[in-house]
């Protein structure tokens, strides 16, 4: 599947442990920073389908689901505390020049096993 660099946001502009989302060519991306580091995910818990951004929260090098509460490594995805959910997927990303953040998305759109469950009311 051919992936192609979006501009999201400008690298000034996340905060340590902030978790912005964005739709990226009509996938949902979180974009966080933690300890200086740009990190780009899936806005998706692989549990419940649950947004992550921006009601989750960065610490440890890990981003935690604001639904139930499940953790998943910032550089792999990988769940952590042996729940077996399956690993959150990562976007490839870089810095331009300008100082922008340009997230690799995939060109084809995403399925609904990407796509989070929004809560009713």
């Amino acid at each position: 599947m051919a992936e192609t660099y979006h501009r999201v946001v400008k690298a000034s502009d996340v905060e340590e442990r902030a978790m912005l989302p964005f739709i990226v060519n009509r996938w949902p991306v979180l974009v966080c920073r933690e300890d200086g580091a740009i990190h780009a995910l899936i806005n998706r818990c692989s549990h419940a389908a649950a947004e992550l951004a921006p009601e989750g929260r960065v610490r440890r090098g890990a981003v935690m689901c604001p639904l139930h509460g499940a953790r998943f490594k910032l550089d792999t995805g990988e769940c952590l505390g042996g729940a077996g959910y399956k690993p959150l997927k990562i976007f490839a990303w870089r810095e331009d020049a300008e100082g922008w953040i340009e997230v690799a998305v995939p060109d084809d759109a995403p399925g609904m096993e990407h796509l989070p469950v929004k809560p009713l009311g």
